[in-house]
Order: structure tokens, then sequence, then C-alpha cells
């Protein structure tokens, strides 16, 4: 009993690690977006702007939503980053060269979120008991 005990400390220690980073990326999320829209009001800014930001801000909903539903709200951040890369890709005809550095404040999140849904699965596959089925 007592490995199962360690198992859900380390999860929770995953998640709350997770959650308390998708705070701060919904805080700069939140800062972008006031900072933008105070500085588009003197010149409009392309349209490629608004949709890379708009596929950022996705991403962090994505995190987001991952408080509530791990896996889904990780496959929403992990997937708008990547339709972000293709949709700069598509448009431009470029690459973004620093991608990484807005990949990583939701990329990280998005994998603990991860793990922690398949280390839930595993506990609770273990916990559960054996049916007839599986003794024979």
């Amino acid at each position: 009993m007592r490995v199962f005990e360690k198992k859900r400390r380390t999860l929770r220690i995953l998640r709350w690690v997770a959650r308390v980073w998708t705070i701060a990326v919904l805080i700069f999320t939140i800062a972008l977006l006031v900072s933008t829209a105070m500085e588009s009001g003197s010149d409009p800014l392309p349209l490629i702007y608004w949709l890379l930001l708009g596929l950022w801000c996705l991403s962090a909903l994505g995190l987001a939503t991952a408080w509530r539903w791990e896996l889904i709200g990780a496959i929403i951040a992990v997937t708008a980053l990547i339709s972000r890369e293709m949709v700069y890709l598509y448009l431009s005809g470029q690459v973004l060269v620093d991608f990484g550095m807005v990949w990583l404040p939701i990329l990280f999140p998005a994998a603990l979120f991860i793990l922690a849904w398949v280390m839930e699965r595993r506990v609770m596959k273990a916990q559960s008991p054996k049916t007839p089925h599986e003794i024979y």
C-alpha cells in the first residue's frame, strides 16, 4: 500500500507543477493580449500576427482545459502549437527560427499533464481487483 501512496504523491506533485506553470502562462498570455491591443490602436497589425497570437492563446486555453481533462487539454495545447508553426510556414514560406521560445512555456506543462494522465491510469489499473478472467 505504501507504493501506491508514493505514486499518488508523485502524481499530485506533477499535477501542481503543471498547474502553477499554467497559471504563469495564462498571466503572460493576458499581458500579451493587453499589450498587443494597446499597441494595435495606433497602427493595425498584419493578419499573420493575429493568427499566430490566436493560436498561442488557444494553446494557453488548452493548458487551462488540462486542469480538468488532462489529456484533452494537453492535446489541444500541442496541436495549437503545431498549427501555429504550420500557419506561419504556409503564409510566409519560412520557418520561425525562435519557435523554441514559444513552445517551451506550453510544451513543458502539456508534457507534465500527459505524464500525470498516464501515471494515473497505471495506478488505477494496478489497484483494481483482478477479474476471474485475468486470474486464469
